[in-house]
């Protein structure tokens, strides 16, 4: 297993949210995590930086700034689409934009686009038939060496009956810890269900029906669900993306995360 980091989680939020492009410091957060060891990111796409997110801007000279700090992105979190306000989860807006997303995956070696199926984004007052249809209009703008992981509030059940109609070497899941907690569902229930379709995991703890705490503080049961992947043989990234601590460095909080992971799954 290897251990990532959200990005944005190891600099101050510039707007107060918890999850965002860090856009004036995006380059001083690349050094930071190089100093500290942690070479893997995953990358943040959202509403209010789009048009001036270096992603699509200059690719080259993103390319040349991971290469400087020896970063790897492993995946990228399209929070672009959970923020769009159009009550249509996959209209021509947005599949113009995964189009132009998936161009720039390529250009960068990103093999990861994590698909938030969530909040009012979420597929469960859709029927089974029309999640396929949707997301095959994705499948075919999808270009070789690039995998859809769903991120999604799901039950087990629902996963399964998607997933036998979609081509799974395109889609994949997934999975977040503290997501997980916050429906209430049963972790061993769903790695018994879909363990081999996960593809990627954020490693965040929540309360059940309620916000994200500090890892060991919610419902996420933190400890087992890592000591559950290591058993199961799990090889794949797990990204860093638990909650911020008031009053303590951004630094600090995920070195102890990090440590807290390490000695998890050791």
């Amino acid at each position: 297993m290897k251990i990532g980091f959200m990005q944005g989680r190891l600099v101050k939020s510039e707007h107060g949210k918890i999850q965002e492009f860090p856009f004036s410091e995006w380059e001083k957060e690349l050094e930071i995590a190089n100093k500290i060891n942690l070479n893997l990111i995953e990358w943040i796409l959202d509403k209010k930086t789009i048009s001036s997110n270096p992603f699509f801007l200059n690719t080259d000279y993103v390319k040349s700034t991971l290469d400087k700090y020896k970063i790897q992105v492993g995946s990228l979190s399209d929070d672009f689409f959970l923020q769009n306000e159009s009550s249509e989860i996959v209209s021509d807006e947005i599949l113009r934009h995964l189009d132009k997303v998936f161009i720039k995956m390529l250009e960068l070696n990103i093999p990861l686009y994590v698909f938030p199926l969530l909040e009012g984004k979420s597929l469960k007052n859709i029927e089974v038939e029309n999640q396929i249809i949707l997301l095959n209009k994705i499948e075919q703008l999808v270009p070789p060496n690039i995998k859809v992981c769903l991120e999604t509030d799901l039950d087990y059940k629902n996963i399964n009956k998607i997933f036998e109609s979609i081509d799974t070497k395109i889609f994949r899941i997934n999975y977040d810890i503290g997501n997980s907690a916050y429906e209430g569902y049963d972790y061993l229930e769903e790695f018994d269900n879909y363990f081999n379709l996960i593809e990627n995991i954020h490693v965040k703890d929540r309360l059940y029906k309620g916000e994200t705490v500090p890892l060991g503080k919610g419902d996420g049961n933190i400890l087992k669900v890592l000591g559950e992947l290591k058993k199961r043989g799990y090889k794949k990234n797990l990204i860093l993306q638990a909650a911020r601590i008031a009053g303590v460095d951004d630094v600090e909080v995920i070195i102890n995360y990090r440590e807290i992971v390490e000695e998890a799954i050791a």
